[in-house]
């Protein structure tokens, strides 16, 4: 019997630590692949994520119709529509909300459009800073998944990764008239991107990665290390390639890196990623892990005169 308890309580803590970082129902499908007897509560939480990614997707509808009808055009970043496209059990990827980009120009009718639906935002010292310091808004309504209203794809490394050239080169998804995804290259840099602003701390966005990456042909590849170097986010893009290798065994994802990685910097930024439980060393050991990913000695600076002056804004409490 002790063989039994002992297999039970591993996989109880594997599914634990994978609920943590996102993947447990990609752990949960390898279990039951493989004949495993999975834990009641595992399978219960599995059920809610069939439920959840159902309730996206019917949101996602939603908000096509609402968009397609008032003639505006969105991407949809991550989330719901990209577990459609890349895993092969959708709702085995957790999902917590949903990431809609447009063109910073569109962001007023987005928003009518978004209200008309029930999507309301709040008018407060700390949506406005949002507004004004990072690059999406946040609405709500009830009953619904979270919303964040993107106006750039990502701000951050001392660089803007804006919205319209996104847009233009996204590709149509079967079943949206308005919503579409990134084009491939495009994605790999934004999910990169994304990861590496969290410190990489979940593996879900990782797998992600290593999901699409796979799929992906060489010409995609080199497009998307082509695309980072424009964009002022290579450094990025190399450690999260190292990454993929080097902890999830994704060979496919050698060929997006870089000369802008060095083996020591690659190794500071390693040590430097976990984020610390103690405030002080976790806001310095930011400072430094983002300052090393930035492409060049410029870049490093503007983040740095960026990041300053937000805490400083944000210590005094200013609002506008």
């Amino acid at each position: 019997m002790r063989p039994a308890k002992s297999a039970s309580a591993q996989i109880a803590r594997l599914l634990e630590a994978a609920e943590r970082h996102g993947v447990a129902g990609v752990a949960l499908d390898r279990l039951r692949s493989e004949g495993a007897e999975v834990p009641v509560e595992a399978s219960v939480r599995d059920l809610a994520r069939e439920l959840d990614h159902a309730a996206h997707l019917a949101t996602l509808r939603e908000i096509d119709d609402a968009f397609a009808m008032a003639r505006l055009r969105g991407v949809v970043l991550k989330g719901a529509l990209l577990a459609s496209r890349l895993y092969a059990r959708p709702a085995s990827r957790a999902t917590s909300d949903i990431d809609l980009l447009v063109a910073e120009a569109d962001v007023p009718a987005a928003e009518q459009v978004l209200a008309a639906i029930g999507f309301v935002g709040e008018d407060t010292p700390e949506e406005r800073r949002f507004r004004r310091e990072h690059f999406h808004l946040h609405l709500a309504r009830v009953g619904a998944p979270p919303l964040e209203l993107h106006f750039h794809a990502y701000r951050g490394f001392g660089h803007l990764l804006r919205s319209e050239p996104l847009l233009e080169r996204a590709v149509s998804v079967p079943a949206y008239r308005a919503l579409a995804a990134l084009g491939v290259a495009d994605e790999i840099v934004y999910l990169a991107v994304h990861a590496a602003s969290h410190r990489f701390a979940r593996i879900g966005w990782l797998w992600d990665l290593v999901l699409l990456v796979t799929r992906a042909a060489p010409e995609d590849l080199a497009l998307a290390r082509a695309r980072a170097r424009a964009e002022g986010f290579s450094r990025v893009l190399d450690f999260t390639s190292t990454l993929l290798v080097r902890d999830l065994g994704c060979e496919a994802a050698a060929p997006l890196a870089s000369d802008r990685g060095s083996r020591a910097r690659r190794a500071v930024i390693s040590a430097l990623a976990p984020e610390p439980d103690v405030p002080v060393v976790r806001s310095i050991t930011r400072l430094v892990y983002t300052a090393l990913l930035c492409d060049d000695a410029q870049a490093a600076a503007r983040y740095v005169r960026d990041a300053s002056g937000q805490r400083v804004r944000h210590a005094f409490g200013a609002s506008s």
